[in-house]
């Protein structure tokens, strides 16, 4: 369930621009740094737990990862980490890194956060950023995975969220 913000928050939300094409690439190339330190460390983490739970009968390392590349839930939970890591941010602030850098915020028409369901379905119809092309030919300039939940990515005012709390 997703928290209501103020309608004075909505209110100025509903007052700014849609994102351009080019803010959009740009906040989501510094996404890609961030979802790739977030694989680094579910990789880590996840080899580490291989490692550890093979250890007194695994005879090297070579082992655990044959096993683990040939495995699709090892796959599976390396990008369900990723997929999370962008959902999370898009509940909790409507911004990832990159969003934040760049001033973006993704909010439904109304201004609110997206539920996590949305999420969810915004981050499986964004694979791989090919949707958001879509936006230079959208008058409205939605990508693919603004018009699969009705979010819209909208560029914040100067000086807004100053006073946000970090992400973590």
């Amino acid at each position: 369930m997703s928290k209501k913000q103020p309608a004075s928050a909505t209110k100025n939300l509903l007052q700014v621009s849609l994102a351009p094409f080019w803010k959009r690439l740009a906040a989501w190339i510094y996404d890609l740094l961030g979802g790739l330190a977030v694989f680094i460390l579910a990789l880590s983490v996840g080899l580490l737990i291989a490692y550890l739970v093979t250890l007194p009968w695994a005879e090297n390392g070579a082992a655990v990862s044959s096993a683990l590349s040939n495995n699709p839930l090892w796959l599976i939970y390396i990008l369900a980490c990723v997929q999370y890591y962008y959902v999370w941010c898009w509940v909790k602030g409507g911004q990832t890194v990159g969003m934040r850098a760049w001033n973006l915020k993704i909010c439904r028409p109304n201004g609110e956060h997206l539920s996590w369901k949305e999420a969810y379905i915004r981050s499986i119809a964004s694979i791989g950023g090919l949707g958001t092309l879509w936006c230079l030919i959208d008058k409205e300039k939605r990508g693919l995975q603004d018009l699969s939940c009705d979010s819209r990515v909208i560029v914040l005012p100067k000086g807004y969220g100053k006073e946000q709390k970090p992400l973590i």
